[in-house]
């Protein structure tokens, strides 16, 4: 496979969630035999990457993946508060977000909207009229918004994103990539789980 260069920004996993729903840590449900959720997102992550951060409350668990792990810097807010503490730890100005339970992330998706403009606070893919917020690039400038909003215990990400400058990437643009949608596939359910499964299955078959 060719070897492709990676970009000047830093890919931010989220793995703070509660986990009600599913019983377990979501990172950790392997999608097919020996391979973890996480696995997946830092195969496609450190063929863009120079600079990977986890951020987690769990940060023991995840030192054995060999890339920068963080903790909430304010605790008990949410993936709002993960992409602020990501941000905060970063080294560039531009990052990349996504869940650890989104099992399908296209890197050629995430290249195309890591190269917009860089004046833009986020880059987003809206889907059905909602904007993927945690498949999206952020930067630095978005900062203060954001922990202004967690101080005031407003935790919506969309919320935020009406006070930045934001791009919106379309269906149209997004289908060139990811035709089918995957990338903002997440698991909060054993079904979805069941169906991840199924769905690496069948790809692993069109190899």
């Amino acid at each position: 496979m060719k070897e492709l260069k990676k970009l000047k920004a830093t890919g931010i996993i989220l793995a703070g969630g509660k986990n009600s729903r599913i019983g377990t840590e979501k990172a950790f449900l392997e999608a097919q035999e020996g391979q973890l959720l996480i696995d997946n997102i830092l195969y496609h992550f450190r063929r863009i990457f120079p600079d990977i951060i986890i951020v987690t409350n769990n940060p023991k668990a995840y030192l054995k993946f060999k890339v920068k792990v963080a903790e909430d810097l304010i605790k008990d807010k949410g993936p709002l508060g993960g992409i602020f503490s990501g941000l905060c730890f970063s080294n560039n100005e531009l990052n990349f977000v996504v869940a650890c339970d989104m099992p399908f992330i296209n890197s050629d998706l995430i290249r195309y909207i890591l190269k917009k403009p860089k004046e833009y606070d986020v880059v987003v893919p809206k889907i059905r009229g909602k904007a993927e917020s945690l498949f999206a690039r952020y930067s630095k400038t978005a900062l203060p918004t954001i922990f202004s909003n967690l101080m005031k215990s407003q935790l919506k990400i969309q919320e935020v994103l009406k006070k930045l400058n934001v791009l919106k990437i379309d269906l149209e643009e997004i289908e060139r990539f990811d035709p089918e949608g995957l990338s903002f596939f997440n698991i909060n359910t054993k079904e979805d789980f069941e169906k991840a499964r199924t769905l690496f299955l069948e790809r692993l078959q069109l190899l």
